[in-house]
């Protein structure tokens, strides 16, 4: 006969019950711990797991039914919970095999919208939303919104721009759970060398011997070798920088934090490799399994509202976005010399659409746009844009040709954009141009910067409400006052030599590295260009 729970504690002796207390305050303290995992509403803060035995979630095809969530928060409610995502190309799905069921949005249910685009940053839903929404599911009211921008939060431009993607997905869904992923990859990990400069993993794996492969065991002999000779790994300087920005904008909102699990210490980090592509930025496959497995985990304590309510696109702002990046297909009327679309495929594999598309413009041209709203709207352009300097691409000038009540021509005064980045990468970024009235507009191209490998590249034009504008630093305006003051400065002999120069002869080669933090010597040097190069030229 089994014993009562009465009838057990009769059963303890003293020394027992002082054994038996233990166990049980060591047992609730560990249940306590490793209830707190990596996933925390962001006004409690947030906790990394520090766990090095990480066993990690293989999600097969057969833990999905039919087109609804796996989530125990399902059951919750009487309906399929609806999501949404919003990212980079992490979570689009470059890495994994198939970004059509691979990637952790559909994971967790195979009818998510995934809105994520490659070469992107926050800049695209922050101006483009309804324009987004609009395309792949209009009349959705989103249960959990997705957003995965975490490595775009050192720049203030980047911070300001997903802040401002958050607050219009918070004021499109105010019902809704918005959900912050915080990821990390090799680039977060290195080590400082005597002379103070960082040095990051994946230069140290290529300049020590040969460059292994991140998965092989090659490159597990080799890291553990430079552990044992005294390389002190740590997390780049930056983390904390792009924790505190994360933090801020997710409290915005009252939105919450999941983290991708991650050592304590970076030395620890190898048994975590699988977690990513080769290329040690993107996620592999066990990656977004690992992911979904702590969405699931932080929604199966959260109650998903049965009739959430669907903010109007008046509050949460209007826009009209054309982008061709990924169709190839331009629906607005082009001009212009040797003006075409380019196609250049991305790296892996070929069972997805890998390609990628822009209108180049060697020789300059024209875009006719119409601002089909009856507001004043702000137009961005979006250019491709390559590093480190010199960079592929020109200065190009950027005018908008408008016509006033009577017909006038009016033109808009001249941005210039450089698509120059100061690190290695080949990204879509947005450049504000000016305001335009409704109607018809066009937007002459003209590039000012010669001997460069590829013309200018635009993938799509913007219009977005004026009080969402945010600052573009890739866009410049240079006022005659300017070319003025640096004419007065120098004889003529001093600039009638430089004639059609590149803009590197006005950059200082130390300091081009450390573009984005040292924007008034960009302007500085885009100043020197434009005046000694473009307007004298014009005049």
């Amino acid at each position: 006969m089994p014993l009562s729970s009465h009838g057990f504690r009769k059963c303890i002796t003293n020394t027992s019950r002082a054994t038996t207390l233990l166990l049980l305050t060591a047992t609730i303290v560990t249940t306590c711990l490793w209830m707190r995992n990596d996933t925390q509403r962001i006004w409690f803060g947030t906790a990394e797991n520090n766990s090095y035995d990480r066993r990690f979630l293989d999600i097969s095809r057969g833990d999905i039914k039919n087109e609804g969530s796996w989530v125990s928060s399902q059951r919750r409610i009487s309906r399929e919970i609806r999501f949404v995502a919003f990212g980079t190309s992490i979570t689009w799905g470059h890495g994994v095999e198939n970004p059509e069921t691979d990637v952790y949005p559909k994971l967790l249910s195979l009818s998510a919208d995934n809105l994520a685009i490659r070469a992107t940053g926050p800049a695209v839903p922050a101006l483009c939303l309804k324009s987004m929404v609009d395309k792949a599911n209009p009349d959705a009211v989103y249960d959990v919104v997705f957003l995965e921008f975490f490595h775009r939060t050192l720049f203030q431009s980047d911070v300001d721009s997903f802040t401002m993607t958050a607050q219009r997905i918070r004021t499109r869904y105010p019902d809704a759970l918005i959900i912050f992923i915080r990821d990390w990859n090799l680039t977060d990990i290195g080590y400082y060398v005597e002379s103070g400069d960082w040095v990051r993993i994946n230069t140290w794996n290529l300049i020590n011997g040969n460059r292994e492969e991140l998965h092989s065991l090659a490159y597990k002999h080799k890291f553990e070798e430079s552990v044992q000779n005294g390389i002190n790994w740590k997390w780049s300087p930056k983390t904390n920088e792009r924790k505190l920005a994360l933090d801020e904008i997710a409290a915005s909102v009252g939105g919450y934090i999941v983290s991708l699990p991650k050592p304590h210490k970076p030395r620890f980090f190898l048994q975590y490799r699988n977690l990513f592509d080769p290329d040690g930025h993107h996620l592999s496959n066990a990656g977004h399994n690992e992911l979904a497995k702590e969405i699931s985990s932080l929604l199966d304590t959260l109650q998903i509202n049965e009739n959430p309510r669907l903010g109007a696109w008046d509050d949460a702002g209007e826009d009209v976005c054309v982008s061709w990046f990924r169709s190839g297909n331009c629906v607005l009327e082009v001009h212009g010399e040797g003006v075409q679309m380019v196609s250049w495929m991305s790296n892996g594999p070929a069972i997805y659409n890998q390609r990628k598309n822009a209108l180049s413009f060697p020789f300059g041209g024209d875009i006719v746009i119409n601002n089909p709203t009856m507001k004043t709207m702000d137009l961005y352009l979006d250019f491709m844009a390559e590093g480190p300097p010199p960079g592929i691409y020109p200065l190009t000038e950027i005018v908008i040709e408008s016509r006033g009540p009577d017909q006038s021509v009016i033109l808009s005064e001249p941005r210039y954009i450089d698509p120059t980045e100061s690190w290695r990468v080949h990204v879509i970024k947005p450049a504000f141009i000016n305001t335009v009235l409704p109607g018809e507009h066009i937007v002459h191209i003209r590039p000012v910067e010669y001997g460069k490998d590829q013309p200018f590249r635009i993938t799509g034009i913007n219009l977005s409400e004026t009080r969402f504008r945010f600052d573009t630093p890739e866009a410049y305006s240079v006022q005659p006052e300017e070319c003025s003051s640096l004419l007065e400065k120098k004889s003529p002999a001093a600039t009638s030599h430089l004639g059609k120069l590149k803009l590197s002869f006005f950059a200082d080669p130390k300091t081009t590295t450390t573009k984005h933090n040292l924007h008034e010597f960009d302007r500085t040097k885009i100043v020197n260009y434009v005046c000694n190069n473009v307007r004298l030229t014009n005049t």
